[in-house]
């Protein structure tokens, strides 16, 4: 494969730029590629990287990078220091690199004779040990300077770190949502407001007028940067469209308009929060299902959702729109990381963001050219999320909604530790009525994303009607309960259940699923409803996410009222899933450069780990064993483990490194080690103290 690559390459070469330069392979240990070198003689050099081997599906060649500079120095990594200089020869000097044990500079004279060098190293201490010293395009990166920023503590908060949606380093790593085109769904936006006519994508859009509710919203999401005012968009590099809601046929066309276009589609709207079971139409579910499953080149438009603003009293639930498993519905939480009172709950929500409710408002576009510091409810949170979403696909464009889903569950950060709505499911994932998977976390599903492997094909165990024709006791909570054993083994994403029932007052029904893990979602509960009957109504919980499907599932239906009674039809559980491959794949690792020695300092490698997250490093000296961290949520692979390292950050790719001084007499010790972070472990690394 490298020759066919190596010759592929060669015979897309490009036409060498005027001077006196030449095109080189280096290998610069984070890079192997060809570049045109404008002096090969010298000991520095400016350089463009050629990028033959980047070339996209339909060919297209990115334009060479600049900005790189090469030199005449190696860095080596051996303990064989001796050998090392045999090598090198007498026309290159050989020095330590720093503190680093076993990492050597070796210096050639001029880069040609440090590539020239570098193969011969190569072919005695590896491939990996031996590369040129080279600085990449680096850029000073720096937050926003729009006038409105220091106001948008949502996007960085400088009182309190931890209560914002961690923006900052998906931006420093340069991901703003480029090449994103975010849909606006709203009763009107005023696309001329100069602070939205920037990254206003008109063939994405329909026409119609402007509203301020509509203007706000586009501003969280993609408000232009850079440009002198106001603040910024969660996606200040990507484009926005509008789309208006109202009439069924109206929502319908929006779902679908421009799908080759639009990316995702942000909706701050729904039905009344009445605490009353609503209806979505055929026509609207089917252009929903289409645009999530054809949309995007059949990787599928993302639809975010507010998730209401009916605070404890009613349930989103009830909302067919936020609560769909083909949505991401948001919840809102306050400056303080704390649910917002408005904030509905629900089995299926999914996700929280920041908004008002407690002491600072969302700072954001307003009208045909004003700004407001008072915006909020989630339909502050469901564009702010919708911003992020962006981010995402600038960082993988290949992500299809599930993977999206994925990358928003697995980043999520647990906001509120302390609050009653928390439990662990089967699967030992933190859920929550109040904020789902948790609060969004831009940086660490950015930093996701970029590893991410697409996850498995979606499966769907469909039980089929089963049949009840039983009346449900009134007004009394033992009610009726019924189950179905599911044999398919599959991970679970979300459930459906679809419910009958002949009531004249479905209000008084209080309706829950229990999975065979045991988590219980609670669907619908007593209130003021009184409609009549439940004909084919889908409920939908996302609680069970990472559980096993197979085994015994339970519906219970209590009637909490009295003088009206009723019958349970029927009901059919709808369980989709995959087969749990893809994703960000198995645990962290961690390694060691070189073997650990007594008296040195060991260097220990985490990789795969947790982006921008706390780990820590746990040794035995007796061996292998099984300890539970329940403050962790993890279970060690070690007996008696004493705590060696941490809590030290993880970077934005999810690395660390370790460095630990050996006790000069640890020599011949045993040892066995194992990184840890919060629900996540890495392997065992046991070895000797040399």
């Amino acid at each position: 494969m490298l020759t066919i690559f190596l010759l592929s390459a060669l015979l897309q070469q490009p036409a060498a730029p005027t001077g006196a330069g030449e095109f080189l392979w280096a290998d610069v240990g984070s890079d192997r590629a060809l570049f045109w070198v404008d002096a090969p003689d010298a000991a520095e050099s400016a350089a463009l990287r050629q990028n033959q081997d980047l070339a996209t599906k339909q060919g297209r060649i990115p334009a060479p990078t600049a900005g790189w500079r090469l030199s005449s120095r190696l860095i080596v990594q051996t303990s064989d220091r001796e050998l090392l200089g045999l090598i090198a020869g007498e026309g290159a000097t050989v020095a330590p690199l720093g503190e680093l044990v076993d990492f050597w500079l070796v210096e050639a004279g001029s880069i040609r004779a440090a590539l020239q060098l570098r193969e011969a190293l190569a072919a005695v201490f590896g491939a990996a040990a031996a590369y040129l010293d080279a600085a990449p395009p680096l850029a000073l990166r720096s937050l926003p300077t729009d006038p409105g920023f220091s106001q948008q503590w949502h996007l960085h908060n400088t009182v309190t770190p931890i209560a914002d949606a961690n923006l900052r380093g998906a931006w420093d790593a340069g991901i703003t949502g480029q090449g994103v085109v975010i849909g606006v769904i709203d009763s009107g936006i005023y696309e001329t407001h100069p602070d939205l006519a920037p990254n206003f994508n008109a063939a994405g859009s329909q026409t119609g007028g402007g509203d301020n509710h509509g203007t706000s919203c586009a501003g969280v999401a993609a408000a232009a940067e850079g440009n002198g005012l106001g603040g910024v968009g969660a996606a200040y590099g990507a484009e926005w469209s509008k789309m208006h809601f109202g009439f069924a046929s109206q929502n319908a066309i929006a779902f679908g308009y421009a799908n080759q276009i639009n990316d995702l589609k942000s909706n701050s709207w729904g039905p009344p929060d009445d605490n009353t079971l609503k209806h979505m139409t055929s026509a609207e579910r089917a252009a929903l299902e289409d645009a999530a499953q054809n949309g995007r080149g059949g990787l599928g438009v993302v639809f975010f959702w507010a998730a209401g603003n009916g605070g404890t009293g009613d349930r989103m639930d009830y909302d067919p729109f936020a609560s769909s498993r083909l949505t991401v519905a948001v919840g809102a939480i306050t400056d303080g990381d704390q649910r917002s009172w408005y904030n509905e709950t629900g089995s299926s929500m999914f996700l929280a963001a920041q908004s008002d409710g407690g002491s600072l408002g969302i700072f954001t576009t307003s009208g045909p050219g004003g700004y407001v510091n008072n915006f909020g409810g989630t339909s502050s949170a469901c564009p702010l999320a919708a911003g992020v979403g962006a981010l995402l696909l600038e960082a993988n464009p290949a992500l299809t909604v599930r993977d999206v889903q994925h990358l928003l569950v697995e980043s999520a950060r647990p906001c509120d530790p302390n609050h009653s709505s928390w439990s662990d499911n089967a699967a030992g994932r933190g859920v929550s009525e109040s904020y789902g998977f948790g609060a969004l976390n831009a940086a660490a599903a950015v930093n996701l994303a970029s590893i991410w492997t697409p996850v498995g094909a979606a499966q769907l165990h469909d039980t089929g009607a089963q049949a009840v024709n039983q009346a449900i006791p009134d007004n009394n909570s033992a009610g009726l309960t019924r189950t179905v054993n599911v044999a398919t083994a599959m991970t679970v994403e979300t459930v459906e259940l679809v419910m009958n029932a002949d009531h004249n007052y479905v209000g008084d029904l209080q309706i829950e699923v229990t999975s065979p893990g045991g988590t219980v979602s609670l669907l619908s509960k007593k209130r003021l409803d009184s409609q009549d009957d439940l004909v084919g109504y889908v409920f939908t919980t996302f609680r069970c996410w990472g559980e096993d499907s197979a085994g015994v599932w339970t519906v219970k239906v209590a009637d909490l009222g009295a003088n009206v009674a009723g019958t349970w039809t029927d009901y059919s559980l709808r369980i989709h899933g995959y087969d749990g491959s893809g994703g960000a794949g198995g645990d962290s690792v961690l390694s060691a450069t070189g073997v650990l020695t007594a008296g040195a300092t060991a260097m220990l490698h985490l990789d795969l780990a947790l982006p921008s997250a706390p780990a820590w490093l746990a040794a035995s000296l007796t061996g292998p064993g099984s300890t539970y961290v329940s403050q962790l949520g993890v279970t060690l692979d070690l007996a008696a483990p004493m705590q060696l390292a941490g809590p030290t950050m993880t970077d934005v790719g999810g690395s660390l490194m370790w460095m630990l001084p050996v006790p000069v007499g640890a020599a011949g010790k045993s040892y066995w080690m194992q990184a840890a972070q919060a629900g996540k472990v890495s392997n065992v690394l046991a070895g000797v103290v040399q």
